[in-house]
């Protein structure tokens, strides 16, 4: 498998690559040999590949083999990738931009330009939502009316899937979302916890690689990348043939996305007071924050909960005026409003827990 990492064709590395993400986990009785055999570094060259497939695959590998390391061999890991690397990774939109710069330079004629490919999958899908469905007659029994409604569903899911494969633009956009969720996701490994029976010293890493990724990123410019991922883009607009509009595409806050960086957060609250210090005072950052705690999506509900459970936690009777001013702070952007909605409406039995938990957190921190 390791000698298939640097296969003289590309479709085989990308296989391996996707291959050894799952012998690379902290679990995997193979991460150390594999460490050993120096699969990091190979990995590492990978996630600067041209190809988008390529460096997906490296990138997701390397967030499984940081996972629960001692802090020597994650500071390694990010020095081998290269901290600049990784803000490009998380932050460009490579393959849209390629892709723009390939079709505004073509030359028009006969050739099917991504535009046209992108117009025409569309005009197939209006097309077959248009038909009506030509069955063998009316459905005579509610078993039939079920298949009927199956049907329909699938059909569609079909269709999102051959859209997602066969349409360059949405296959540049989804290739761009995955390599900036797996290296938001790089940065949450980064600072989490050593796994039980490492002889390092779980909290003291976790502070030190806090401390390390503010000095390699820089403390403002991540808390400004991660505020970056919840706001709404605007793409490069690919106009079609038959049509003069050419706004830009717009992107919202993708569930994934937001999941990886409140969980970022989540660690860093779960660090030493300093950091929950530092964290309380984004407040922009917890605004925004904020207005996903009706998010569809119930992991990023969970998520937002651990966040205030951590930035409310008291290490002991030095950090009690602290803990009690964050619990102060959180009330006043209006987040126990949104813990108390949780608590009480919300359709899943974790999250409305998670929600008491933080909420009593918060009510002990002030005294009530």
């Amino acid at each position: 498998m390791f000698r298939l990492l640097r296969h003289p064709e590309i479709d085989v590395q990308i296989a391996a690559t996707g291959a050894i993400c799952n012998l690379v986990t902290e679990v995997s009785p193979m991460r150390e040999r594999l460490n050993e055999a120096g699969i990091m570094k190979v990995l590492c060259e990978h996630a600067h590949s041209l190809n988008a497939a390529l460096r997906l695959n490296a990138l997701w590998a390397l967030k499984h083999f940081i996972d629960g390391v001692a802090a020597d061999l994650k500071k390694e890991c990010l020095e081998e990738l290269e901290s600049g690397w990784l803000v490009q990774l998380i932050c460009d939109d490579t393959e849209d931009e390629a892709l723009y710069a390939r079709t505004k330079s073509e030359r028009p004629g006969s050739q099917v330009s991504p535009n046209d490919l992108d117009e025409d999958m569309e005009m197939d899908q209006s097309e077959e939502d248009s038909k009506p469905w030509q069955l063998s007659g009316t459905p005579r029994s509610s078993n039939e009316r079920t298949r009927t409604v199956r049907l329909r569903q699938a059909e569609r899911k079909i269709s999102v899937l051959r859209e997602a494969e066969l349409n360059p633009v949405r296959k540049a956009r989804n290739d761009d979302l995955a390599i900036q969720e797996q290296g938001l996701n790089f940065i949450r490994n980064l600072i989490g916890p050593v796994r039980p029976g490492t002889s390092s010293d779980s909290s003291r890493d976790n502070t030190e690689m806090i401390d390390y990724l503010f000095s390699q990123l820089g403390q403002d410019r991540l808390f400004g990348i991660l505020e970056s991922k919840l706001q709404v883009k605007f793409l490069h607009p690919f106009s079609r043939r038959f049509s003069a509009n050419k706004d830009s595409r717009v992107l919202y806050p993708q569930a994934k996305i937001i999941e990886a960086v409140v969980f970022i957060l989540v660690h860093m609250a779960a660090s030493v007071p300093r950091h929950r210090q530092i964290v309380i005072s984004q407040t922009k950052l917890l605004q925004d924050l904020g207005k996903h705690f009706t998010s569809k999506d119930k992991d990023v509900r969970v998520a937002l909960c651990h966040l205030i459970a951590n930035l409310t936690w008291q290490d002991d009777s030095t950090d009690e005026d602290a803990s009690r001013q964050r619990a102060v702070e959180l009330k006043r952007l209006g987040l126990l409003n949104k813990l108390e909605s949780l608590e009480q409406e919300d359709s899943e039995l974790d999250v409305r827990e998670r929600a008491k938990a933080a909420i009593w957190q918060i009510n002990k921190q002030r005294g009530y």
